[in-house]
């Protein structure tokens, strides 16, 4: 079957598009369409809210996009166990909504909350700042249902926070790029909602000084739930998308933001301490209390790997898109290190310092392809030296191959495979998105 041509085919991203979209409304339904689309040869595509069509590799062949977002009731929420369970397809703003009436939040970031789904978020793996303070996607998982390819469903976990029977199914999905089956139902831990939040933003003319102050706080007495760093210009673009007048980010300076949540009292020590133990001459803290600045700045750094944003010459403080960006991972006292081999007139960047997570944008995109291939090469070494990996969470569809979205291949590579060989033989869900030949 050759690939759908017309504009008015649903995409499935890579400028690919599907041969129909199937919108189930229940988990029956979708089994019944899993076992009759395989059955017809066709391969099945998982998608929630689309806000990531275009990450990892190319489709492979043919299929249906499958929507899932019809899948977002919430199905049990004994809030005194502090856990809920939900469908796949339930946005994250839906959900905090929910949890907000009990007093509760689940501590996870995502670009575009609003159309973003549990389902799509964790099997991409999305985090944000606050993975620092407060985990993992894979930390707040317990329980999780699926389909598998052959329109079986499966359950691992459970309900009980402390749950280790059986294999860890919670964890396995999180990250697999629905090529181990489609997501339908998920339980996780939720928290008490914070009764304070603040920002302490400080300004730096040299990363060696926002490095010093970076380790400085590995000792610091604060615990901060977010530790970031914003390079000159993404600083500046990411201050004008939230909206507000003059502080540290439009000075096109090196940026470190750190963010408390915790009772007020708590919240209010800490940033008195923080502002005390850092060295920059440029310090401003801001709370809840003040105005909403807190919540922006937060959204828009947890959106900066989806915002894609290109223009840093000055001429639009209107964030668009950049078809050319990647994520490394490196040891948490490396991240200075990786920010040092950035060439800042090539390169937005915004580190999740805390975390070892550096997320960053190409800029300008008007040299060759070769270029860039030189480049990204040129990073995924420095990446390496420092004890990680970088993968292209966006690419131009033509450059796919040659900078190789998932990087060199590892020894990990061949046991994914044989899961997904396990899980599903036929090669039906979401082929070529993932690494190696899944």
């Amino acid at each position: 079957m050759d690939w759908p041509e017309s504009s008015d085919a649903p995409p499935l991203g890579d400028g690919r598009r599907a041969v129909a979209v199937d919108r189930p409304d229940s988990v029956e339904v979708l089994r019944e369409i899993v076992r009759r689309r395989a059955a017809e040869g066709l391969a099945i595509y998982p998608q929630g809210g689309k806000t990531a069509l275009d990450y990892g590799g190319i489709p492979r062949r043919p299929g249906v996009a499958l929507d899932t977002t019809a899948l977002n009731s919430v199905i049990d929420y004994p809030a005194a166990d502090m856990t809920i369970t939900v469908g796949s397809g339930i946005t994250l703003a839906k959900l905090q909504e929910v949890l907000a009436t009990e007093g509760q939040f689940l501590p996870l970031d995502a670009p575009h909350p609003d159309s973003a789904t549990l389902g799509g978020i964790y099997a991409t793996n999305t985090c944000g700042p606050r993975r620092f303070g407060w985990g993992r996607p894979r930390d707040m998982i317990i329980g999780v249902s699926f389909v598998t390819a052959d329109g079986k469903g499966v359950k691992g976990g459970g309900r009980v926070v402390k749950n280790v029977a059986g294999y860890d199914f919670p964890k396995l999905l999180t990250g697999s790029m629905g090529a181990l089956g489609i997501i339908t139902q998920m339980t996780l831990k939720v928290r008490p909602k914070p009764e304070a939040s603040a920002l302490v933003i400080a300004g730096y003319s040299r990363l060696g000084d926002l490095a010093a102050d970076l380790a400085r706080m590995n000792t610091s007495d604060t615990r901060p739930m977010m530790m970031d760093v914003l390079s000159p210009e993404a600083g500046y673009l990411l201050e004008a998308e939230a909206n507000r007048g003059s502080h540290g980010l439009r000075e096109r300076m090196w940026t470190l933001v750190l963010g408390y949540e915790d009772n007020a009292a708590s919240v209010a020590w800490q940033v008195q301490r923080a502002s005390a133990e850092l060295s920059a001459g440029k310090i401003e803290t801001h709370t809840t209390g003040e105005d909403s600045l807190t919540r922006a700045i937060l959204l828009a750094i947890s959106s900066f790997p989806a915002d894609r944003i290109e223009s840093i010459d000055g001429s639009s403080d209107h964030p668009s898109q950049s078809p050319l960006s990647f994520v490394a991972s490196v040891r948490r006292g490396s991240v200075s290190a990786f920010l040092e081999s950035l060439q800042l007139d090539r390169w937005l960047a915004v580190a999740h310092a805390g975390s070892g997570i550096i997320h960053a944008h190409a800029n300008p995109l008007d040299l060759p392809e070769e270029t860039w291939t030189g480049e990204i090469q040129r990073l995924r070494d420095a990446a390496d030296r420092l004890g990680g990996s970088l993968i292209l969470s966006r690419c131009p569809i033509e450059w796919k191959a040659r900078l190789k979205v998932w990087g060199d291949r590892r020894g990990d590579w061949a046991i994914m495979e044989k899961i997904k060989g396990a899980l599903d033989p036929a090669g039906v869900m979401n082929p070529g998105r993932f690494v190696g030949t899944i």
